[in-house]
């Protein structure tokens, strides 16, 4: 349908809630949770009214660039992150790169807002800078290849209003794991979507917990998806929900790398499912480059210290295309500039995010991106950006 009077605005929750909703319903849903979009994905949600956007041809709603800003953890750093979502156009307008105006007037408002990093999952946005985030790593077993353990403590299904102890305890035990979302990210829950059961104390305080639902390519399966507190215990509640089902087999699913509870099962008898994805998948987007490396800076010393490069001087010039940043290495101490000519140089492209989120081996990401470097740049970027096993729980999923 052509264009006659276009305009790209930020959406407003008192006059446009109903119509966003309902344009992500018709889209994803085939018209149906109009409420629940409304209320608990978007009204009830961190999502970002002063960056996304939308385009109305007159009156009417004909795309929706939805964010959901949050603070990502990278190690013992946070970062300031636009999650992208609710992504549509209305099938009347579609292949006239509304999109495109939509997400670059929100990335402009972004880093008014001092956005990091912009993070999603799906294809058609590697032409606007996005790069492989992280794999889908889900662990697969038969019950019979549980560590064998008993039941430590009684357990129950969690209710809608002991959220808010969930999000405190998931926020003390993942303080470490990069990729996680800091809670509360979603206020408010259905309760047919929380799935959680979980444990308490002699205080009556929240000890643990597990969230584990039947997988929704197959109910046979029954997947865990987050567990917190003694490792032990989540497997003993997830063995006893087991056999109270009709399942076949369990899965894990969105657990960091170190988690404790992956941990235990590598010790035993699982298979580790790592799956690739060229342009889908989780993606990451550099918004602000300077910023976000000021922010890993306290990381970047504390890895030279330990390295080759402890007493080291030189530089180091991270070339993402759009963005340039050269740091300057004396003694294990760093400073950014745009000044300077290094001989070590990364031509890094958009691909630069991945080494920034540590998504995956040094080496392995320029491989995987053709970069071109100079001197010693990938030494140095082996050592100031390690592979941190980045992940993001399914629970914050936008």
């Amino acid at each position: 349908m052509p264009l006659a009077n276009v305009r790209i605005v930020p959406p407003d929750p008192d006059q446009h809630l109903q119509a966003m909703a309902q344009l992500a319903a018709d889209a994803f849903s085939n018209g149906q949770y109009v409420e629940q979009y409304a209320q608990n994905y978007i009204g009830n949600s961190h999502y970002d009214w002063q960056v996304s956007r939308l385009v109305f041809d007159g009156d009417e709603l004909i795309h929706h660039w939805g964010v959901w800003g949050y603070q990502m953890r990278l190690a013992a750093v946070h970062l300031k992150v636009a999650g992208i979502g609710a992504v549509v156009t209305h099938p009347d307008y579609r292949k006239q790169g509304l999109m495109h105006q939509a997400a670059q007037a929100s990335f402009d408002a972004m880093l008014r807002d001092g956005y990091d990093l912009s993070i999603l999952r799906g294809r058609h946005y590697v032409k606007m800078g996005y790069a492989r985030a992280w794999n889908y790593v889900t662990y697969r077993l038969k019950l019979q290849e549980l560590p064998e353990t008993g039941l430590l403590q009684p357990y129950q299904p969690l209710r809608p209003d002991q959220v808010g102890a969930m999000d405190a305890l998931y926020n003390r035990t993942h303080a470490n794991y990069s990729g996680t979302a800091i809670r509360p990210t979603y206020r408010n829950r259905h309760p047919d979507d929380i799935g959680v059961y979980a444990w308490f104390d002699g205080q009556g305080n929240l000890a643990g917990y597990v969230r584990a639902l039947p997988a929704e390519d197959n109910p046979k399966v029954l997947t865990c998806f987050e567990a917190a507190g003694a490792p032990r215990q989540a497997l003993a509640v997830l063995s006893d929900i087991y056999k109270k089902g009709e399942y076949e087999s369990l899965a894990f699913f969105t657990l960091p790398h170190y988690h404790p509870l992956l941990q235990l099962l590598r010790k035993g008898a699982c298979i580790v499912e790592n799956r690739y994805f060229d342009i889908t998948g989780w993606r990451v987007r550099l918004l602000n480059l300077h910023s976000t490396l000021q922010k890993l800076l306290p990381l970047f010393e504390e890895r030279l210290a330990n390295s080759q490069f402890a007493g080291w001087q030189g530089s180091l010039l991270l070339d993402g295309g759009e963005q340039k940043a050269t740091l300057l290495i004396e003694q294990g101490k760093i400073k950014i500039t745009s000044e300077g000519t290094p001989e070590n140089i990364l031509y890094a492209g958009s691909d630069l995010a991945r080494l920034l989120i540590g998504s995956d081996e040094p080496e392995e990401i320029i491989r995987q991106a053709d970069m071109e470097y100079t001197g010693l740049a990938v030494p140095l970027v082996r050592v100031l950006f390690p592979n941190l096993y980045p992940m993001m729980s399914h629970w914050d999923e936008y």
